[in-house]
């Protein structure tokens, strides 16, 4: 990436990637940062290079080869179908632009709920989300099936080690989540089993525990080039 360059950050968040960003690409580059809540961004929009864009990835269209960089930091992965943003996304992509997508893969979460030394609040409260993260791993076929060249996918493994800063993200987390995945109706409704206030207390503890450590997660960070 250089100055002038045009990007696209898909799920600005807060916008800590599309500041830095704004700043890498100087007055004759730009910046859209797209999220379906823009609200955290409203001192973003000031920048004279940078447009903010409230949007649905599902469904908004990007233009035409108006980009020269594009990403996404685990948010594809939450998408309910992001092998549709990528296809909307090809043709707002100028040629030889570059895409980046750090996606996150449940595998390691799963592999070590199979061994017997995992605590049970683990298994319950941890391992089910993580089993939805399976998008990422495919992530880099796809791009080949799209045409795109230089692909690479470099995977790094993270441990969920309590009293972190990553355990603390998860303890928000789960706080957030708690009366939807306590719930059986809504979990019904879902297709599957609630989880107990017990396992989500002990889960709350393991993760301000230091003496806690477990696989959890992998990071697919996938860059490619348009041909």
């Amino acid at each position: 990436m250089t100055r002038g360059w045009h990007c696209v950050e898909l799920g600005a968040g807060a916008g800590s990637i599309a500041r830095w960003l704004s700043d890498a690409v100087g007055d004759d580059g730009s910046v859209t940062a797209v999220d379906r809540d823009t609200s955290l961004l409203a001192d973003l929009a000031a920048s004279p290079n940078v447009r903010v864009v409230e949007g649905d990835l599902m469904t908004m269209s990007f233009g035409s080869a108006c980009f020269d960089l594009a990403h996404s930091r685990s948010v594809l992965m939450h998408v309910e179908n992001p092998d549709t943003v990528l296809e909307h996304l090809v043709p707002a992509l100028r040629p030889g632009a570059v895409v980046l997508f750090e996606e996150t893969d449940g595998e390691p979460a799963q592999r070590a709920a199979r061994g017997t030394e995992m605590p049970g609040p683990f298994r319950d409260v941890m391992v089910p989300l993580a089993m939805q993260w399976t998008w990422a791993r495919t992530l880099a076929s796809r791009l080949v099936a799209l045409g795109f060249t230089d692909v690479h996918d470099d995977l790094r493994e993270d441990l969920l080690t309590g009293a972190t800063p990553g355990a603390a993200f998860w303890r928000q987390t789960l706080a957030t989540i708690r009366p939807i995945v306590t719930d059986p109706a809504r979990m019904a409704a879902l297709g599957r089993d609630p989880v107990d206030d017990n396992s989500f207390d002990g889960m709350i503890e393991l993760l301000e525990n230091p003496a806690f450590s477990a696989p959890f997660a992998a990071r697919h960070r996938v860059s490619a080039r348009r041909a």
